[in-house]
């Protein structure tokens, strides 16, 4: 480990240090913070580890980490920095202290994070000198009020007779698809879920299927030959639908793959508002994340539900990555 100052200190994060951490900044991503709803997840789970770093005894700032991808991949998903020591150099030796911990383990090959655009355009040529750039969505955010619509959300799929739940072995077949008939869903060979990018690996099926989030996935069936496994054909459209709770109320976030028709897209998006108004008490702040703009469909769903424009700094999240090893044999890396 580096040395820090002597008053100065790095530990692992308990379940019981979760009111210091939320009082690291309380103004966060516009009111839409997620932290004080999953921090559970966070500290404990699967691969998961969060660290403290204390000034003087008081926790100043916080950082989460997990492995993904069998062991290979480890992302930081939430980092927080009390304001007053923003800038003074106090993250970016958290940062190599955390990362200390993990760079030259055996089976890590990637450090893998999400950024904004805001960050790339502060600080973006400094990432990109240790980081590459992987893929890149766009955000779409809107305001959904208080309406009433007479609709069982958990039979909704009826009105949409493309659509249908997917379930874990489903995903587990989508997640082992090697022979690149998935392309057209995930082009960058990663499945971006919550601003955490996965590979399409089985090992990672438990970790995008965990209930933190209470996570839906959904896909349009097309007429194709079935994958390998039997159980799910060809989806031409594949979406997943998570919230949490936050100040604004609810935060619901719709993840598209695959450019499909507009109808398509549409049939997902009205599915997972349908959700979000069920889940939400008509207090629901709704995002998609998609690699083009849906300003278009969003307008005339605006026709139906009482949508309103709801204004973020950010407009957009990118993926970067960091090969920490160069093993020519990794089974990970010959499939990027």
């Amino acid at each position: 480990m580096q040395q820090i100052p002597s008053d100065e200190d790095v530990c692992v994060a308990s379940l019981a240090d979760r009111d210091s951490v939320v009082a690291i900044d309380d103004d966060v991503y516009s009111g839409l913070d997620y932290l004080p709803a999953t921090y559970p997840s966070l500290v404990e789970g699967p691969g998961v580890r969060g660290y403290l770093y204390k000034k003087g005894g008081r926790i100043v700032a916080f950082l989460n980490t997990q492995l993904i991808d069998g062991g290979r991949t480890v992302i930081h998903s939430t980092a927080r920095v009390a304001p007053e020591y923003r800038g003074s150099g106090v993250f970016g030796r958290f940062h190599r202290l955390i990362r200390s911990n993990y760079i030259g383990t055996p089976n890590i090959c990637y450090i893998a994070l999400t950024v904004t655009d805001i960050t790339m355009t502060a600080i973006g040529q400094k990432l990109l000198r240790t980081y590459r750039q992987v893929t890149e969505k766009t955000i779409t955010t809107v305001g959904l009020t208080s309406f009433n619509f007479n609709v069982n959300v958990g039979k909704t799929t009826t009105l949409f007779p493309g659509l249908r739940t997917l379930s874990t072995d489903d995903m587990t077949s989508i997640m082992s698809c090697e022979d690149g008939r998935l392309h057209h869903l995930f082009p960058d060979g990663r499945i971006i879920l919550d601003w955490q990018p996965y590979r399409l690996m089985a090992a990672n099926v438990p970790l995008i299927t965990n209930t933190c989030t209470h996570r839906v996935f959904l896909a349009t069936d097309a007429n194709s030959p079935p994958l390998d496994t039997g159980l799910l054909s060809v989806p031409t459209v594949l979406s997943a639908g998570s919230y949490y709770r936050c100040s604004k109320g609810t935060q619901y976030i719709t993840d598209l793959f695959g450019e499909g028709s507009e109808e398509d897209l549409r049939a997902h998006i009205t599915w997972h508002l349908l959700r979000s108004a069920d889940v939400g008490n008509g207090n629901v702040v709704f995002s998609i994340y998609h690699t083009r703009g849906l300003d278009d469909i969003i307008a005339d769903l605006g026709k139906t539900f009482p949508l309103k424009k709801f204004s973020l700094s950010y407009e957009k999240l990118i993926v970067l990555e960091q090969d920490v090893c160069q093993r020519s044999n990794d089974p990970v890396s010959s499939r990027m």
